[in-house]
């Protein structure tokens, strides 16, 4: 079985490369939402002071400003979770209607096409939403699009936010890569990620044992070999079966990628052993932002803000004891500085990134910044999907923290000790995510190619040994009860 999950793994492989499971970015979403008009008579002015019902939550740490279905939609989150108001009226919207939700599947095809066809509301998961966990956004509408290659349309009927996009060329080309390379069974994600997580640990972890004794066998042959015909170094394997022979060879080469590929596989899923990499703090990259937003920080009317064109969404953020809003439209993302009177876009200084984490944790902790213009160990994509230049903030504290913020937006990641090691057991084992290689991709994907190749050689005549064993047994069962049924005793 591990042999055909093997075989399985390495031929998906291939064509994870060039195409993974289907998913929707925040960019894209922005580029088919309804623009927010200040001029419009039920465009909202400042939320907090023209939607007085809303009943403001204490710790707010989300609040954002989109136009869903024709009206201003307010969010907010706080540790209850996500709730959604009208901002014209302040009232809370517990669902999108059906209308509503046509409506915002029309915002995604061209206008001269016929109207989105509904498929299905779904109250379960299927296989184009694992991805997207939506366990809390039940009935989900599924319409097929009519744009000519047959898109189809996952809306939230809780938010009218989009869950997922797919059209015939990314759903081909997911079943034969990334659905079965990530085992995306439908039904170990039906009540949530724990089942299928188990499930890969537990064959990616038999998978490890199992290559582990290829190899030790396979050295333990080599060796065996040399000194018992005493030949020339050219004699690495004892066998003489052609199969057996190029399994053994295959093993030797490609073994320890093998082992590497599954084991980095299975980190892909847990995290470094702290027992190696302890971890003393609790920060995360969330951690640049206030926990609790204060509305009477933000001067900035949203209506002022609003009279710059398409704007598609905006977010309230506050940083550094200082509030921002993050403003997206259908082709940018940037920041704007709340506290003035005057719409003015801030792009963040490595000064201000580095009062940003200072004031983030709480104390005199030492920090240092540095402005990337190239990727380095941590931050880097082998896509070029991160963008550049990014503000390096290194903490001198006891986890090695390292903030990656983005003077732009402000989006940050975060790395210490401990995830600075899970990144090299799973992504750059993995999928030789390093800088090296995302200056040469040409290079990076001869090197996979070739690893690939190797890898799907060993499991393939690793397969036909299995096959052939399993037949050999069966025959010899067989013709022991031919034996007895022909002379019973």
């Amino acid at each position: 079985m591990l042999s055909v999950l093997f075989l399985m793994w390495f031929l998906s492989g291939f064509v994870m490369m060039y195409h993974t499971y289907p998913s929707l970015t925040e960019q894209q979403r922005m580029a088919h939402a309804e623009a927010l008009s200040a001029n419009h008579p039920e465009a909202p002015s400042i939320v907090y002071e023209s939607a007085p019902p809303i009943q403001h939550p204490p710790h707010l740490s989300a609040l954002s400003l989109q136009q869903v279905a024709g009206r201003p939609v307010v969010s907010m989150t706080d540790s209850l979770g996500e709730r959604l108001y009208d901002a014209r009226t302040g009232r809370p919207i517990k669902r999108f209607s059906a209308s509503e939700l046509l409506t915002i599947a029309l915002q995604w095809q061209s206008p001269a096409a016929p109207p989105p066809h509904l498929l299905d509301t779904l109250g379960e998961i299927d296989i184009w939403l694992i991805g997207a966990m939506p366990f809390n956004e039940y009935p989900i509408y599924h319409y097929a699009l009519n744009d000519g290659r047959g898109s189809e349309l996952y809306l939230s009927s809780r938010t009218g936010r989009a869950l997922q996009l797919t059209d015939s060329r990314s759903r081909f080309w997911a079943w034969l890569g990334a659905i079965p390379h990530w085992i995306y069974i439908t039904k170990l994600r039906a009540t949530g990620r724990q089942p299928w997580t188990d499930t890969v640990l537990w064959l990616s972890g038999l998978g490890i044992l199992m290559t582990l004794s290829g190899i030790v066998v396979g050295l333990r042959s080599m060796f065996l070999a040399r000194r018992r015909r005493k030949s020339t170094a050219s004699t690495i394997t004892p066998y003489k079966k052609t199969l057996f022979r190029w399994h053994h060879i295959f093993g030797l080469c490609f073994g320890l990628f093998v082992l590497t590929w599954i084991f980095s596989g299975f980190m892909s899923l847990t995290d470094a052993p702290q027992s190696l990499w302890p971890v003393r703090g609790q920060l995360s990259a969330r951690d640049i932002y206030a926990d609790s937003l204060q509305p009477s920080t933000f001067t900035l009317p949203t209506q002022r803000l609003l009279q710059s064109d398409n704007i598609k969404k905006v977010e309230w953020i506050e940083m550094g004891h200082r509030p921002y809003y993050r403003v997206w439209t259908a082709e940018e993302t940037y920041l704007v500085d709340a506290s003035d009177s005057t719409a003015r876009r801030v792009t963040l200084s490595a000064d201000d990134c580095g009062r940003i984490v200072k004031a983030a944790l709480h104390q005199a902790t030492p920090v240092s910044t540095e402005m990337l213009t190239s990727y380095d160990n941590y931050y880097v994509s082998q896509h070029r999907k991160l963008p550049l230049p990014v503000c390096r903030v290194t903490v001198d504290d006891a986890d090695g923290s390292t903030f990656y913020i983005n003077p732009l937006t402000a989006d940050c990641r975060y790395y210490n000790d401990n995830r600075r090691a899970g990144k090299w057991m799973y992504s750059g084992l993995h999928a030789l995510n390093t800088p090296f290689f995302a200056c040469h991709p040409m290079l990076r994907q001869v090197v996979m190619w070739m690893l690939l190749i190797g890898g799907t050689a060993v499991s393939l005549t690793g397969l036909f040994l299995a096959v052939g064993y399993i037949r050999r047994k069966l025959r010899s069962k067989c013709e022991m009860l031919c034996v007895r049924h022909q002379n019973p005793a």
